[in-house]
């Protein structure tokens, strides 16, 4: 399919400006085993969710991640390899290693399509990865506006969040390019009228950019 010039783009962070591994949490703490992931998941996926979608503060999300390994371990019912106690520190560090490195390539990839349109971030996401990532990371400060699911108080892939943004920016969806690595992402962008394409890596989306006239 062919589009027009975008007049507005907006990324992704995880795995498309940052990598991302959610499974550094429990290697962190160091109790990642097959039991353990299979146990305690469901449960991080949900804690996780809901600080993401700004339905609990830092400090109530800690007190979950406290209640939930804490509280089960002299219980016996999971092998936490004879500890007994995860401090917040503890939990901060794990929730951090899930933060890698930054995608290859795409500091310079944005720095050049921002010299030709305006750029924004729209990431599910929470303070501690966001603030964390926003120090760390020279990439995101070079972006200037910023939709964080915890701030809007949604996450993607719901389409309440892409009217949001076309609202707030008062941008014609058809105008607006997204860019995610998670295809229910990209779709639920199409659906809201956005030009939207899945990152698969930076050759690709360089391409992408390319084709568009955008760099």
């Amino acid at each position: 399919m062919t589009h027009h010039r975008p007049s507005y783009v907006i990324f992704d962070v995880g795995n498309v400006l940052v990598h991302i591994d959610p499974g550094a949490f429990l290697r962190t703490l160091s109790i990642d085993t097959p039991e353990n992931r299979a146990y305690y998941q469901p449960e991080i996926i949900d804690i996780v969710k809901r600080y993401e979608r700004g339905d609990d503060s830092t400090e109530c999300f800690f007190v979950n991640l406290d209640m939930l390994f804490n509280q089960n371990v002299r219980n016996a019912h999971r092998h936490h390899g004879g500890k007994e106690y995860f401090s917040p520190s503890e939990f901060r560090d794990a929730m951090l290693s899930i933060v890698g490195a930054p995608v290859e390539g795409m500091e310079e990839i944005v720095r050049r399509v921002g010299a030709s349109v305006p750029l924004g971030l729209l990431s599910n996401t929470n303070p501690v990865h966001f603030e964390y990532c926003l120090q760390t990371f020279g990439v995101l400060r070079n972006i200037s506006s910023h939709f964080l699911s915890y701030q809007l108080k949604m996450l993607k892939p719901e389409p309440e969040i892409f009217a949001r943004i076309i609202k707030q920016i008062s941008v014609p969806p058809e105008q607006i390019l997204f860019i995610d690595d998670l295809a229910e992402n990209v779709q639920a962008a199409r659906t809201a009228g956005f030009i939207a394409h899945q990152f698969v890596g930076t050759k690709n989306i360089e391409q992408h950019f390319s084709d568009l006239k955008l760099i």
